[in-house]
């Protein structure tokens, strides 16, 4: 949460008035930080500095891969996809996709754990599928959750992978 309204009482003044003073002071101290004329560009303020709670890192994204008994390989993504890991999920699976020298195995990614994918991560997505193609390998999509395929179906991305197809209009 970003409060941008430096002139009103915090939230957490509002809600305990036995610390409204500290959160006063320290709006205080924003406040000439910012100007005269108010400008929140200056100074931003987080709820979690003003309230002090403890800072929620956003959890990273973790790629693993394996063989399955066919000789496939299944790669499984966990956590965020988005601009701080997008270029990570590119070089991993892009290395899965080149490491076969022998007759090339399809590739499977599992998107189950995948909690968050944003648009750089929409754009590894189809940096993928056009590496795969490019190198001869058929690459899949799997436990796609439905918010991602409605994205990817609004975007258009759903056709560069066939196995998320479904009825027209269908999120």
């Amino acid at each position: 949460m970003i409060i941008r309204q430096l002139d009103r009482v915090t939230v957490d003044a509002a809600a305990h008035p036995d610390r409204a003073r500290g959160a006063r002071g320290l709006l205080d101290r924003v406040r000439g930080a910012a100007g005269k004329d108010g400008g929140s560009d200056v100074a931003v303020m987080t709820a979690d500095r003003i309230l002090g709670l403890p800072r929620v890192e956003p959890r990273q994204l973790e790629l693993s891969s394996r063989t399955d008994g066919d000789g496939n390989q299944i790669v499984a993504m966990t956590g965020e996809l988005d601009i701080a890991t997008a270029e990570q999920a590119y070089t991993y699976i892009s290395d899965v996709i080149d490491a076969w020298d022998k007759a090339p195995a399809p590739v499977s990614v599992d998107l189950s754990g995948l909690t968050f994918c944003d648009a750089s991560g929409l754009g590894v997505l189809a940096r993928i599928a056009r590496h795969a193609q490019q190198a001869g390998r058929q690459l899949t999509l799997t436990a796609a959750r439905p918010s991602l395929l409605k994205i990817m179906r609004i975007t258009g991305l759903d056709r560069a992978f066939p196995e998320l197809a479904g009825p027209a209009g269908a999120y």
